[in-house]
């Protein structure tokens, strides 16, 4: 079974092939306070619990994090708005929920993209918010930006 983990701070997931008998504490590597969770779902996963009883079937992603919720301040056309969400939640989410917290039409938000401030490399909106924020916080911040600009 492959399992592909997703770290705080860390944007790339470590990935390997487990037997589904595998317990997850036995897998994961988890720091004081730090709890497991399938991306994409907000329930505590039991560590103790074989991979295979812990995912049910799941894809094997994984996000570990201490936080229980995520503040992230996204900017855009100078203006802020903090999104509160969960750690195992994808960025996908979190550009949703900023278009909608700064009210932009779906036209609009075409081609928008999450960025790092001060970065042109696009966040990857598949990943889960806990590998943007720094170690040892509940909280990050991005751009949202557009990546086609009218010359003129």
């Amino acid at each position: 079974m492959r399992i592909h983990m997703f770290t705080t701070g860390d944007a790339v997931a470590q990935t390997c092939e487990v037997e589904p008998d595998v317990r997850l504490g036995d897998l994961l590597v988890l720091e004081e306070d730090e709890k497991a969770f399938a991306v994409d779902d907000e329930a505590e996963l039991d560590v103790t619990a074989t991979v295979e009883a812990a995912l049910a079937g799941r894809p094997g992603h994984l996000a570990t994090s201490a936080c229980r919720q995520i503040a992230v301040t996204v900017g855009y056309g100078g203006a802020d708005k903090v999104v509160k969400v969960h750690p195992a939640i994808r960025l996908r989410q979190v550009r949703k929920r900023a278009i909608a917290a700064f009210g932009i039409s779906q036209a609009a938000a075409a081609d928008l993209v999450l960025r790092l401030p001060g970065e042109t490399e696009d966040l990857d909106l598949n990943a889960p918010v806990t590998t943007i924020v720094p170690g040892r916080t509940c909280s990050a911040m991005v751009d949202l930006v557009h990546t086609v600009r009218p010359q003129g």
